[in-house]
C-alpha cells in the first residue's frame, strides 16, 4: 500500500529534467498524480530533438505515467543524437535516477515502456533484451525491425519480455516488421505490426506522430495488457 501524496502540479506539463552528467532530458508529468505511477522511456531519432516526441508520448498518455525523453549528444541546428546503445541505456539510467529524486514517492519504475522512433527504435532491442523485466514491452517506431535474430528474441522472451509493436509509416517497412514479429513470436513474446498512413493524403511517412500515434494509442490495451498501475478505462 503506497502512501497518499498530494496531487501532482505542474504547468506547463512537460518539463525539462536536470540530469547529473547529461543534458536536461524532457519530461510529461502525470498531473493529479497521488501516488506512483509507470514510466515510459521515449527516445527520438538522430538529428532530432526530445520535446517533439515527449509532446507526441504524452497525447497518447496523457497523465496515466510519466514519460521521460533522453536528450541525447548535440549535433548542431538544435539537432542530438544517441552515439551508441550503450550510450543511451546509461542517459536512460541517469535520467530515470534523476526522476526518483526530484519526485520521490510518485514513480514506479519497476517495469518501463519503452519507445523509441528511427535512431531510438533502432537502438531499442539491444537495450530492452539486456533487462527483459525492466523493458517488457516497447514500441519501435520506423526502425529496429532488423535487429531481432531468434538468439535476441529469445534472450528478450527469456528474461521476461512480453509485448513488443512495431509500427510503420512506410509501407516499405512491413514486410521486415511482419518479419520481426514472427521472429519474436516464435520465442514466446506477442507482437503486433501497423501501418499509419495519412487521411488526407494516403501518403506513408517517416515520423511518430498523427496516424502512427493513434495506431498506438489503439494497441495500448493489449501492449499494457491489463497492467493496474496504468488505470482503467478506454485510452
Amino acid at each position: 500500500m503506497h502512501a497518499i501524496l498530494p496531487p501532482l502540479q505542474s504547468n506547463p506539463a512537460i518539463v525539462a529534467l536536470p540530469v547529473e552528467g547529461y543534458a536536461d532530458a524532457v519530461v510529461s508529468v502525470p498531473l493529479g498524480a497521488s501516488g506512483p505511477r509507470p514510466v515510459v522511456v521515449a527516445t527520438h531519432g538522430a538529428w532530432d530533438a526530445p520535446e517533439g516526441l515527449c509532446d507526441d508520448q504524452r497525447w497518447i498518455f496523457h497523465d496515466r505515467a510519466w514519460v521521460v525523453c533522453p536528450r541525447g549528444k548535440p549535433v548542431g541546428d538544435g539537432t542530438f543524437r544517441y552515439g551508441s546503445a550503450d550510450a543511451l541505456a546509461r542517459e536512460i539510467d541517469a535520467d530515470v535516477a534523476a526522476l526518483e529524486a526530484r519526485y520521490p514517492g510518485y514513480v514506479d519504475a519497476s517495469a518501463m515502456l519503452y519507445t523509441g522512433f528511427s535512431l531510438g527504435a533502432i537502438l531499442g532491442p539491444s537495450i530492452i533484451a539486456r533487462d527483459p523485466g525492466r523493458f517488457p514491452a516497447a514500441v519501435l517506431i520506423e526502425g529496429g525491425e532488423d535487429r531481432w535474430s531468434p538468439a535476441l528474441a529469445a534472450k528478450y522472451a527469456k528474461g521476461g519480455g512480453r509485448h513488443v509493436l512495431l509500427a510503420c509509416g512506410l509501407k516499405s517497412r512491413v514486410p521486415g516488421a511482419q518479419h520481426a514479429a514472427t521472429t519474436l513470436q516464435h520465442a514466446g513474446v506477442d507482437a503486433h505490426v501497423v501501418l499509419g498512413k495519412l487521411p488526407e493524403t494516403g501518403q506513408f511517412i517517416h515520423w511518430y506522430n498523427g496516424p502512427i500515434a493513434e495506431e498506438t494509442r489503439a494497441q495500448l490495451p493489449w501492449l499494457l495488457d491489463g497492467d493496474p498501475r496504468w488505470g482503467s478505462g478506454p485510452f
